[in-house]
């Protein structure tokens, strides 16, 4: 054997290597391979791309070395088998390519066939519109975020809470210590009755050192005696934070116990954010009905190996709510069992230290209008309002009208923000007591505020 058919052996062998890791480098056994098992979805996107770039230069170059060592006959033969091996690893990656189907690709070229994100239909329904500038009762915020979202003076935020009947917004973004102390005093201690703040616990990536993690749990006192009305935990637990050890930290973990039974005893509510939407954790394929939020967000897909379920999380969630009965939870976003109102109402039922709030569902609730209305009317002292985010007075009037009005076919307060779904919603007409409920007096019990909170500012 020549020494270039020799080298060309051994450049082949060397692409049959790469072949192999673009059909086994799966992001599972990937995981496997590191100390905590976990693999972002955003790193799991880039593996497969890599996967088929891998598998495609292996297939050509394999094939050209194969022709120049053994001549055109096995050339040609490699070259098929190589060509069908390629197909079958990208089909395994992109299980919905259109390869397959050139018609398709062609179509789309020629504008015969529509992207989905070039599809804006525009209704031809005629129905009644209701103009809902105010809320029938002064509302109180509870789920508003000064930081994290649109930037508004207080004096602007003020006039657009005047113009929709906000009497008060609490603000989720407080912090601790001297972060802390300077949203109070930015806010609530110089607009009060308006603005209440939360305190925040934000278990960030890793905690390592827990006597670090007591020390900030017993500043809560002080929190609480400058002015905090709550505390407000992320969504990060249970989700992505660790231990020193690399270990995924679950919400009922023991360490974190302290936490709840310091708030239980200075009676500080504590509103928390688990999880997310049950798509979040499903397949990214053509039947995730959030398909295009979650691709253009892929942080929010939870689908990686060893990855937590949404129901896993609850139950965690749940044995913390068990063991503390003595401390207040407000679960945000209606829980993230918006999709299922029946089991969101055993979760209440099961628990009567526990509260939903029903910021960012309105796309939710919206959409199934007659469950939605018997859900909110038989727990409505179980319910209290919030928006998410920052709203303006576009954002406060669309959840007014899908509280209040019984209207057809409307846009998502949030529209055309992708997480609100490809859907229109519909009024849920809710009668006068479980407004004033929800909108007020249930925060009002539940943060001590004042029982005339904001009304004479609001009216």
């Amino acid at each position: 054997m020549t020494r270039r058919r020799v080298a060309t052996v051994a450049f082949c062998a060397g692409l049959i290597a790469a072949a192999a890791v673009a059909t086994l480098a799966t992001p599972e056994m990937l995981a496997g391979l590191t100390s905590d098992g976990a693999l972002s979805f955003s790193l799991q996107e880039r593996i497969r791309v890599l996967r088929a770039v891998l598998a495609l230069v292996a297939a050509i170059l394999t094939s050209i070395a194969a022709w120049r060592a053994w001549g055109p006959g096995i050339g040609l033969g490699v070259l098929l088998m190589s060509t069908l091996w390629t197909a079958a690893v990208v089909n395994r990656l992109y299980p919905n390519h259109l390869f397959n189907r050139p018609g398709k690709i062609l179509a789309a070229a020629l504008g015969e066939e529509l992207l989905l994100s070039d599809f804006q239909p525009k209704t031809n329904l005629d129905v009644p519109v209701s103009a809902i500038w105010r809320s029938k009762f002064p509302s109180i915020n509870v789920h508003a975020h000064f930081r994290r979202s649109t930037k508004r003076t207080a004096e602007e935020m003020i006039k657009i809470m005047d113009a929709c009947n906000v009497a008060t917004t609490l603000d989720l973004d407080g912090g601790l210590g001297p972060e802390l102390d300077e949203e109070l005093a930015k806010y609530a201690q110089t607009y009060p009755g308006r603005f209440k703040i939360l305190a925040n616990f934000g278990f960030g990536q890793k905690i390592s050192d827990w006597d670090y993690f007591r020390k900030e749990v017993n500043g809560l006192e002080e929190a609480k005696r400058n002015g905090a009305v709550g505390i407000k935990i992320w969504k990060n637990l249970g989700l992505w934070t660790r231990d020193g050890n690399r270990k995924l930290i679950s919400i009922d973990d023991e360490r974190v116990d302290p936490l709840w039974t310091k708030a239980g005893e200075i009676n500080l509510p504590i509103l928390i954010h688990i999880g997310d939407l049950p798509a979040n954790f499903a397949p990214l394929d053509r039947f995730n009905e959030r398909y295009e939020f979650l691709k253009a967000n892929l942080d929010l897909a939870y689908q990686g190996p060893k990855a937590p379920s949404p129901f896993e999380l609850i139950e965690q969630f749940e044995r913390v709510v068990s063991r503390h009965p003595e401390e207040t939870f407000i679960l945000a976003h209606l829980g993230n069992r918006s999709d299922h109102l029946a089991a969101a109402g055993e979760l209440l039922d099961r628990h009567p230290n526990l509260y939903f709030d029903l910021s960012a569902r309105a796309n939710e609730l919206g959409r199934q209008p007659s469950t939605a209305r018997a859900f909110l009317n038989r727990y409505a002292d179980r319910v209290l309002f919030g928006t998410d985010g920052n709203p303006d007075e576009t954002i406060y009037r669309g959840y007014f009208r899908l509280l209040e009005t019984t209207d057809d076919y409307f846009n998502d307060p949030r529209w055309p923000r992708l997480e609100t779904g490809r859907w229109k919603i519909y009024g849920l007409g809710l009668p006068d007591e479980t407004l004033r409920k929800i909108y007020h007096d249930n925060a009002v019990k539940l943060f001590a505020l004042p029982a005339d909170s904001g009304v004479r500012q609001a009216q």
